[in-house]
């Protein structure tokens, strides 16, 4: 059996990982493409060999004989598309953010349910093998009972360099759109969380359990900025996220765990590199620091192989629509903490 999918969404992300790892998973079957820019949906079903391609995605949905769909368009068409994709019965694997408002992930999360189909969001960190071990590790009981969590991201002023090199050559539309529609809310800080943020909320949920409380601060001089945010967990652990940009020097994010039993810390690399991530234990009963070679990740790939195998096997996708939701409403704590200037729960949101 093949999984048969469509993409909906043409841009640079479709382009550098998703188009390639479909292309790689023998259990799936690309059957379409759809992009608003007809130029670029053409450019790219010749490029990958994708025989046909669509400019109206309601109108593929209709026609095609799908199984389900990859759900690459902007922040703001997410929830448009998903709700549209599952009132025709079609699986759907969306790009993070799960939607630009609560309300939206919430109104996915029923259309899907209503109609019998598998939501899957796109924290593609949950399949980085550095950190998957590190979660095991932390699920067996290696570092004991947690009581403090921290990471970090720091955005680089050579970002574009590190982007460009992978995407000079990606097919374009002529006329690209005036404003971006990455960034719909017009709250930077938003929407600086919903584009980078919004991982390491779903990251710091699961790998600490679920968040109780944010305490948040947001800082700017000039384009620079900081957001430092203390979270308070469920089981008593406490730490902080804190999201930076732009740094004078290499990009820099990571990971630290500290435990009754034992410490971790992860150093994550740049998310479209395939160079593995850095994981190390410390365990105070044998007084050693231990690490796991993982050679290579491909969190992409890992992520839509895990997508198409839950719908041949009629499983439900990890991380899944609640998942998505609960990483929102962070995401929203820790804005409207910094706004407010007081502690948010997340239950308020």
């Amino acid at each position: 059996m093949r999984v048969k999918l469509a993409l909906i969404g043409c841009g640079s992300i479709a382009q550098l990982v998703h188009l390639p790892a479909l292309k790689r998973i023998e259990e799936a079957e690309l059957v379409a493409i759809c992009d608003i820019y007809e130029e670029v949906a053409k450019g790219v079903a010749k490029k990958f060999a994708i025989e046909k391609y669509y400019t109206d995605y309601v109108e593929m949905l209709e026609k095609e004989d799908l199984d389900a769909i990859i759900n690459t368009t902007w922040h703001a068409a997410h929830a448009e598309t998903t709700i549209e994709a599952a009132k025709h019965g079609k699986h759907v694997f969306v790009e993070k953010p799960m939607a630009v408002t609560i309300e939206e992930c919430k109104r996915m999360i029923e259309a899907c349910r209503r109609n019998d189909v598998k939501l899957m969001i796109g924290f593609m960190k949950r399949f980085d093998p550095a950190l998957k071990w590190i979660r095991e590790e932390v699920r067996n009981g290696s570092l004991g009972e947690l009581f403090l969590i921290n990471s970090w991201y720091y955005d680089s002023f050579i970002h574009m360099d590190y982007v460009r090199a992978f995407t000079e050559r990606f097919i374009r539309p002529k006329e690209p759109p005036a404003s971006s529609p990455y960034t719909p809310t017009g709250e930077r800080h938003l929407d600086l969380f919903l584009a980078h943020g919004v991982h390491h909320a779903d990251l710091l949920r699961w790998i600490g359990g679920e968040i109780r409380r944010v305490r948040s601060c947001f800082k700017e001089r000039g384009q620079d900025y900081v957001s430092t945010t203390i979270i308070e967990y469920e089981n008593g652990a406490t730490g902080y996220f804190q999201q930076a940009g732009i740094i004078r020097r290499d990009w820099d994010e990571g990971l630290i765990i500290h435990g009754t039993k034992g410490s971790a810390e992860v150093k994550i690399r740049f998310p479209y590199f395939k160079w593995r991530s850095e994981a190390r234990i410390y365990l105070a009963g044998r007084k050693e620091y231990v690490s796991k070679l993982h050679p290579f990740r491909d969190m992409y790939l890992a992520e839509l192989r895990h997508f198409v195998h839950c719908i041949l096997k009629d499983e439900e996708p990890v991380p899944n629509g609640y998942d998505g939701l609960m990483a929102q409403k962070i995401i929203y704590a820790i804005s409207k903490s910094a706004s407010e200037e007081r502690p948010i729960s997340i239950n308020g949101i």
